[in-house]
C-alpha cells in the first residue's frame, strides 16, 4: 500500500478520526482517485489509513490501520443495516442503510425503498470500488436491486441511474414510512428519491396538527409534511412548490393516504412570491433547499435564512407555530438560529419549541462536525 506523509497540524484531527484529509494536509501529491493508501506521520509511524480522493477533499479515511477494502465495505455495510432495525419506527421500509462517515464509509451513501437500494457516490474515491459496494449492498437482507443514482457535480455531474444489480425496479414505487405510504421516484426524484432525512421531524408534525385550522406547507416537494398533518386530522392544509409534477405527487400521496385531495389546497408558484392572504395559518412549514453552495456565500446564506424567517413569521398569527428547517452544511446550527431569530425580530414576539437535526439513521461522526447538516425547529408566536 502507497504512503504519504500527513502535514504536522493534521496528524492530530486524523488520529482522533476525523474521515477527511484536505489537500494542504499532505506532504506530496495524492494519487488517482481511489488508491488506498497509509498515512503517515513524520516519524513514519501510521496515523490512519484511507482512499485517495480529487478535490479539496484529498482523502477519504476509513480506519486506523489496513484493512482489505471489499472486507471492510461488506462488514461496515452489514453492521450499518443491523441497527438500522433498532432505530426506526415500525411500519417503516425506507430509510438509510449507509451514512458515510457516520458508518465508516465516507463519501458512500446507500438509502433503502424496500427491495431496492440506491447507491450514491460523494466522492470518485469510490467509483474504482463500485463493484465491491454493489457486492456488499446486494447481499444485505431483503435487497432484490440495487441502483446508482447520479447527481453529484464534482463525481459525476449527470441525471439518471444505472441498474447495478437485479430486475430493473419500476419508474415509480410506494413505499411506508411510520405507516403512511408515499409516492417514490428514484431515477428522478430529489436525493435518492425521497428526503428520508425528515422523517422524525414529519412524525412530530403529525403529533402537532390535529388542532390546526390552516397549516400551509412551503417548498412542499410531494407533501411529506402535509400528508402528517392532513392525517392527524388538521381541517386544511396548503401544500406549496414550484414543481408542477411535486405538486402531482403530493396529490397522489394523499390519495395512497386515504386523505381528501378536494378538502385541501395545491399550489404550483414560486414560494417566494406567495402569500397567505386573509387565511393565516396556525401552523406554517417552511423547509428550504440549501441557501448556500460555497463557503463564500454563506454571508449570504445567512441573510438569505434571516429574511425567510421576517417572511414566513409575518405570516403566522399570535399563537401560531412555525416550523422551519435548514440543509445547509456550511451554515452551524448556532448561525442558522441566529439568522431565524435575527428575522423573526421583525415579525413579533417568538419562542423556541424544540430544535432537532438529523433523525437516527442518519449518524455524524464525533469528530466530524462537517457532517452535521440539518436543522429543524418549531417556534411559537407568542400574542
Amino acid at each position: 500500500m502507497q504512503r504519504l506523509e500527513l502535514t504536522h497540524d493534521t496528524i492530530g484531527p486524523v488520529s482522533r478520526g476525523h474521515p477527511w484529509v484536505y489537500r494542504s494536509g499532505l506532504k506530496g501529491r495524492p494519487h488517482s482517485p481511489g488508491t488506498p493508501v497509509q498515512l503517515m506521520d513524520s516519524r513514519n509511524k501510521t496515523v490512519g489509513f484511507g482512499l485517495t480522493d480529487e478535490g479539496e477533499i484529498s482523502v477519504r479515511v476509513l480506519g486506523r490501520y489496513p484493512e482489505p477494502l471489499p472486507r471492510l465495505i461488506a462488514r461496515r455495510a452489514e453492521e450499518a443495516m443491523a441497527s438500522r432495525a433498532l432505530l426506526l419506527p415500525a411500519q417503516t421500509n425506507a430509510f438509510r442503510v449507509i451514512n458515510g462517515a457516520g458508518d465508516g464509509l465516507p463519501g458512500l451513501v446507500v438509502d433503502r425503498y424496500g427491495s431496492l437500494a440506491v447507491v450514491r457516490l460523494y466522492g470518485r474515491c469510490w467509483e474504482p470500488w463500485l463493484d465491491d459496494i454493489t457486492e456488499a449492498v446486494r447481499q444485505l437482507d431483503g435487497i432484490t436491486s440495487v441502483l446508482r443514482r447520479y447527481g453529484v457535480r464534482r463525481v459525476d455531474d449527470r441525471r439518471g441511474a444505472d441498474v447495478l444489480h437485479g430486475p430493473r425496479p419500476a419508474e415509480s414505487m410506494v413505499v411506508e414510512e411510520a405507516g403512511m405510504k408515499f409516492l417514490v421516484r428514484p431515477y428522478v426524484g430529489q436525493k435518492t428519491g425521497l428526503f428520508l432525512d425528515q422523517r422524525a421531524h414529519r412524525i412530530q408534525i403529525g403529533h402537532i396538527s390535529g388542532s390546526r385550522q390552516e397549516v400551509v406547507n412551503l417548498f412542499a416537494y410531494t407533501g411529506g409534511f402535509s400528508v402528517y398533518a392532513a392525517a392527524a386530522g388538521a381541517k386544511r392544509v396548503t401544500t406549496v412548490d414550484i414543481s408542477e409534477q411535486a405538486i402531482a405527487d403530493a396529490r397522489e400521496n394523499f390519495r395512497l393516504n386515504d386523505l381528501s385531495v378536494a378538502q385541501h389546497r395545491f399550489v404550483v408558484t414560486d414560494v417566494f412570491k406567495w402569500t397567505a392572504g386573509e387565511d393565516k395559518p396556525d401552523l406554517l412549514i417552511c423547509d428550504p433547499p440549501s441557501l448556500s453552495r460555497s463557503a463564500k456565500s454563506d454571508g449570504n446564506a445567512a441573510v438569505a435564512y434571516r429574511d425567510l424567517a421576517t417572511r414566513c413569521g409575518r405570516e403566522v398569527p399570535g399563537g401560531g407555530l412555525l416550523a422551519t428547517a435548514s440543509c445547509t452544511a456550511r451554515l452551524s446550527q448556532p448561525r442558522w438560529e441566529q439568522a431565524v431569530g435575527d428575522g423573526l425580530r421583525k415579525a413579533g414576539r417568538w419562542s423556541w419549541l424544540w430544535r432537532a437535526a438529523e433523525p437516527m439513521d442518519h449518524p455524524v461522526s464525533v469528530h466530524h462536525n462537517e457532517g452535521r447538516y440539518l436543522k429543524f425547529a418549531i417556534l411559537r408566536r407568542r400574542r
